[in-house]
């Protein structure tokens, strides 16, 4: 028996001839939500741990710059 394949490489966000309309239900919108959320939440932390990251790399961490006006303080 021999196998005939095709394969055609399709465009990212390529459009359907005939695309097929979807009827989202409440269960749905619910996972959609729920996987926004996680992206979102994800993204916060991401900023978080960069924003980190750069006030580390810049010598402005919280924790430095609580001792440095602890420092200013105990001068003045």
């Amino acid at each position: 028996m021999s196998m005939i394949t095709a394969t055609t490489w399709v465009p990212r966000g390529f459009a359907a001839p005939f695309p097929s309309r979807y009827q989202f239900d409440e269960d749905e919108y619910e996972r959609i939500s729920k996987l926004a959320n996680l992206q979102l939440e994800d993204a916060k932390e991401e900023l978080e741990e960069a924003q980190a990251s750069e006030k580390s790399k810049n010598g402005t961490s919280s924790k430095a710059s609580k001792k440095d006006d602890e420092c200013v303080r105990k001068k003045t």
